[in-house]
């Protein structure tokens, strides 16, 4: 999947576009491959937290570069910010050698993805709620009183999601490729049942702080009801493959 093709998913209305499904298709061959290296992954991600002293991520971005029959022409991070460091050292022996190993079924093309660290993310996913709402409710404003101090009511009621953060935010509209990644994840990976925290996380935080709401250009010809791209993906790529 080219990169002109994730620019062409973000104007995305119905009827389907093609992309959608070739675009999902591509990515279950790419993390099904990434699924067979798990230990590897884990390996590497377990390193730097032992060197480090604690969890700061479960994901890394990646960018590779496909060629013909699948081999792997680049691999990198998909992130200046983690250029010279510690996960680059850890983990840029993994990245170059999947110049070795051709991505099977996984066409020419350039993909964006995501290293999972498989243990440590479903436990992160698998907390459920332990305080009824109106506890949390008051711990934000409590906290939210103090003078000088601005907080996000994402930050604070599930501060060690970050899977990316910006799933879980009801305050950022979904991108149809991000949804697309999320359900080529739940597909590899569905006991994250990913979809589903995602979407519980987000109505969750619209009950706390009503305020939340879609960005204004996310609303559209549906009013204040949005539109809910990843269930609008979900049930076309269902459609597609039923």
């Amino acid at each position: 999947m080219s990169e002109t093709s994730f620019a062409q998913l973000r104007d995305w209305t119905e009827p389907a576009h093609p992309a959608v499904i070739r675009l999902y298709e591509d990515l279950i061959q790419v993390y099904r491959t990434m699924r067979e290296r798990q230990k590897e992954i884990d390996a590497a991600f377990d390193r730097v937290a032992a060197q480090i002293g604690f969890v700061v991520t479960t994901t890394l971005p990646v960018r590779v570069e496909v060629g013909e029959e699948g081999a792997v022409k680049k691999s990198s991070f998909d992130s200046e910010a983690l250029r010279g460091t510690i996960f680059e050292k850890e983990l840029s022996g993994f990245l170059g050698d999947l110049t070795s190993r051709p991505f099977t079924g996984v066409p020419a093309g350039t993909y964006r993805f995501y290293l999972i660290w498989y243990d440590a993310l479903k436990l992160k996913l698998s907390r459920d709620w332990l305080e009824p709402v109106h506890v949390i409710q008051g711990l934000l404003g409590s906290l939210v009183s103090q003078p000088g101090t601005t907080v996000s009511a994402y930050s604070l009621v599930r501060p060690e999601v970050r899977e990316p953060a910006h799933w879980f935010d009801p305050g950022v509209s979904i991108a149809v490729e991000d949804a697309v990644v999320i359900s080529a994840i739940d597909e590899v990976y569905p006991e994250l049942r990913l979809s589903e925290r995602i979407a519980a996380d987000r109505l969750a935080i619209r009950q706390i702080r009503p305020e939340v709401k879609e960005p204004a250009h996310y609303l559209g010809a549906l009013g204040a009801r949005g539109r809910d791209v990843l269930a609008e993906v979900r049930a076309l790529l269902a459609k597609a493959r039923g």
